[in-house]
């Protein structure tokens, strides 16, 4: 039956581990009929050692009971469930900034890769493309969409979970990758750091933060304060409203001669075409302008870093071979836990 191979696979439970307290988990209780060649779709996992229990629904294990700070982002995962996949964009945006942002091979097969924060799952599209075992999760409800683009995957597992505490077992990846969240994180460093218990020695890190820049804001911080006072699906709703017809203004702007150019500059919704790289039809362009405008003044949280803010991170980590340089969504940078841990030398006695 289609899809069925990404029920929860039994056989992934002993990389999961209890977000309370570390212990095992184990499977204690199946719906009737919700379980088939050793996959659940639906069910109960319990610590065996401390009394947290966590529901399976819909195939997938959650470990919170809310989408808490990133409900905006579930939100607008699930109403733009197609709009940044390659194969559906017909364009290789996703795959160019994946391999851009991490610098691995394109083949990692028998090796076990975290992504944190999959909203839709346009970069879990990308990782399971290299063979490895990918585990996927995202605080929020965008997980069901990510789950319906990946029905073909063999190898993923979807769950929901806060990037705080992560319900798996230490030292468990050979890769991890964190692409386009950690801005919209509380504490963007403690997200960054939590991550890092979680990679194996000789494994390698790689994420991505907008960066900061010093003086005047953009203008999306000085629209943030009033947009985020309205629900995501109002905001929505204005935006859908607003883009298009500014959008063929600005296409007719463009048409007057001289001083044309130089008005319909002054409408902030971005260039009208991004050909040749990206073939989009007028149509197409306007969605992806009401995604990105929802993108950049629904989150809860937008926190920009600076560059040597960030490279303390990676240090502070006891990462090794780190790269840090600015390009997709601002500043990216990779780093490698060293395979034999750091020496820790006693002071003598006298």
């Amino acid at each position: 039956m289609p899809g069925t191979h990404l029920e929860m696979d039994l056989k992934a439970l002993d990389v999961f581990a209890c977000p309370e307290c570390g212990a095992e988990l184990r499977v204690a209780r199946r719906e009737e009929g919700g379980s088939q060649n050793g996959k659940i779709k639906e069910g109960q996992l319990r610590c065996t050692q401390c009394p947290a229990t966590f529901p399976i629904l819909r195939s997938m294990p959650r470990f919170v009971s809310s989408d808490e700070y990133a409900a905006s982002l579930g939100y607008q995962w699930n109403q733009f469930d197609k709009l940044q996949l390659d194969k559906f964009m017909r364009n290789d945006l996703s795959r160019e900034r994946f391999y851009a942002t991490t610098g691995w091979p394109e083949h990692l097969e028998g090796q076990r890769v975290l992504e944190a924060g999959c909203g839709m799952g346009r970069f879990t599209q990308i990782a399971l493309e290299t063979g490895a075992e990918v585990f996927s999760f995202d605080l929020s409800s965008a997980i069901e969409a990510n789950f319906k683009n990946n029905t073909d995957a063999a190898k993923v597992h979807i769950f929901q979970a806060s990037i705080y505490k992560i319900p798996l077992r230490r030292e468990a990846f050979d890769k991890i990758f964190c692409m386009g969240v950690l801005q919209h994180c509380p504490n963007v460093k403690q997200a960054f750091m939590s991550l890092i218990p979680f990679l194996r020695r000789g494994g390698e890190i790689a994420a991505d933060v907008y960066q900061r820049h010093e003086g005047v804001p953009p203008l999306k911080y000085w629209a943030r304060p009033f947009a985020r006072r309205m629900q995501p699906q109002t905001l929505h709703t204005v935006l859908r409203w607003t883009i298009p017809p500014l959008f063929e203004l600005k296409k007719a702007l463009y048409k007057i001669p001289v001083a044309g150019e130089a008005i319909a500059a002054l409408i902030p919704i971005g260039p009208l075409s991004h050909k040749p790289k990206l073939d989009y039809t007028d149509e197409e362009l306007k969605e992806v302008k009401i995604l990105s405008a929802l993108d950049m003044l629904s989150p809860a949280h937008d926190h920009p870093q600076r560059i040597e803010d960030v490279r303390a991170w990676f240090e502070e980590a006891g990462l090794e071979g780190i790269q840090i340089k600015l390009g997709f969504n601002g500043i990216n940078a990779k780093g490698k836990k060293p395979i034999s841990p750091p020496e820790h030398h006693s002071r003598p006695n006298h």
